[in-house]
């Protein structure tokens, strides 16, 4: 699954592209990794590992509340990040068995953060704000990450390629959510 950064910013892409001005959204595209439920995204067997069970999703969810729907925009990318990037990017399946792209995330992360001109400070403060049934570590340590600022060289994440990943994935889900978003 991407990165918070990759989540946050196809957040704000989503979001300026259908109108969407609501820190529920913000705060439904990190949930599904902070809740505290194993089933969280109900991953189902895809062409090459397990990925998020998008139809269940869409019959279980109220998409016309902005919570769920950033939820579901989180699952969308995570979907397509395992079935197109990775599938097209990278020739090393293992990578999250090994755990080996979990560095990439860490040195990409500042990189997309300054690309997309997120404004950390805002998403912080929004994101801070979550409550429920979460994780408060695994809460803590995304926004933590959102302000890491050490780079060097990826082995897996191109900066360009995955850049341009998020912008077409986003116009992607984009016309998804148009059949839900109001």
């Amino acid at each position: 699954m991407p990165n918070i950064s990759s989540h946050m910013i196809v957040a704000k892409l989503v979001s300026e592209k259908l109108n969407i001005n609501d820190p529920d959204f913000i705060k439904g595209n990190i949930l599904p990794d902070i809740v505290n439920n194993d089933q969280s995204h109900h991953k189902i067997q895809g062409e090459y590992c397990l990925i998020p069970n998008i139809d269940y999703f869409k019959r279980r969810l109220n998409l016309n509340k902005k919570l769920e729907l950033g939820y579901f925009t989180h699952l969308l990318l995570d979907k397509y990040f395992l079935e197109e990037y990775i599938l097209n990017n990278i020739k090393d399946l293992n990578i999250f068995d090994n755990k080996l792209i979990y560095q990439d995330y860490d040195f990409i992360n500042y990189q997309l953060v300054k690309k997309f001109d997120l404004d950390v400070l805002a998403l912080k403060k929004i994101l801070s704000e979550i409550d429920g049934d979460i994780d408060k570590n695994k809460l803590e340590r995304n926004i933590k990450y959102l302000s890491n600022s050490e780079t060097s060289e990826t082995k897996y994440l191109n900066l360009e390629k995955f850049s341009s990943f998020l912008y077409n994935v986003s116009e992607k889900i984009s016309e998804e959510l148009k059949k839900y978003a109001g």
